[in-house]
């Protein structure tokens, strides 16, 4: 006869578990010292916990195995459970494969928007914009992509009314205040409504541009290549970002810069 730290050793499943499976009939003491309450197992019930054991690895609940290794368990149960199980590992293979592509998506964004940024990153002034424009708050930047949304199909509607289409697109980021983060989306001609702001953007004495000619898949990793090749040149951006957004679909991001303090660290390349 065998004790329960034996079964745990020779299995490697934990006293704690064998407990717990116990309880749940999974496993049963072959026999247990009345007085001292001392579990002993036959040498048998090793392959019990072994296939217990087996079938949790291939992902069944505790409650399928206790049908799986019923002794009355039927051709045509065990095949219902088989097929549950096929089916579960299924949906996993097809949500695995579905993130699987978004990943490589992204890489492949990555990939090519830092070659974009460094075909296209430029330094020079940015100039003072007069916008006509939808402006909202947010609290933290990852609500910027839903709030520049919403400003955009306001301020594209808005448009429509009076009739104009196809202008291009001012974006402005404004998190310089420690509370809250501006967002503001406009446009240069002299648009008229009450749902529209009057926004001076000033000028900026020294600013990175980049243009993509398409909207990058996600801002913010084409913001962190900007960064990082800044980063190379003892720069960073700051201030209030801008993103221009033309009629043709090509997008030009923008920013004030900066030199990086001395302790910042060596340049890379």
């Amino acid at each position: 006869m065998l004790s329960i730290g034996q079964i745990a050793q020779g299995t490697g499943v934990s006293r704690r578990m064998l407990r717990h499976w116990e309880s749940l009939g999974l496993i049963e003491p072959a026999r247990v010292d009345e007085s001292t309450g001392y579990r002993r197992y036959a040498q048998s019930q090793i392959g019990r916990v072994r296939a217990v054991t087996s079938l949790r690895a291939l992902g069944f609940g505790l409650e399928t195995i206790v049908e799986l290794l019923d002794a009355g368990l039927t051709e045509a149960r065990l095949v219902a459970l088989l097929q549950s199980r096929e089916r579960e590992l299924a949906e996993q293979v097809d949500e695995a494969s579905a993130r699987l592509a978004e990943v490589r998506s992204r890489l492949a964004s990555v990939e090519k928007g830092n070659r974009t940024v460094m075909d296209t990153l430029r330094l020079a002034p940015l100039p003072a914009l007069r916008l006509s424009a939808v402006r909202t708050t947010v609290l933290d930047e990852t609500e910027i992509p839903r709030a520049a949304g919403e400003a955009v199909a306001r301020l594209r509607e808005h448009l429509r009314s009076q009739g104009v289409e196809g202008a291009a697109l001012v974006l402005t980021f404004d998190g310089t205040a420690d509370d809250v983060i501006v967002v503001t989306a406009g446009v240069e001609t002299d648009a008229q409504g009450r749902e529209l702001d009057v926004v001076e953007v000033p000028a900026v004495p020294e600013r990175v541009s980049v243009t993509f000619d398409q909207a990058p898949a996600l801002l913010s990793d084409a913001w962190a290549a900007v960064d990082a090749e800044l980063a190379d040149r003892r720069l960073r951006t700051t201030g209030v970002h801008r993103q221009l957004v033309a009629s043709d679909g090509a997008v030009t991001l923008q920013a004030e810069v900066r030199t990086l303090a001395a302790d910042a660290g060596p340049a890379r390349g």
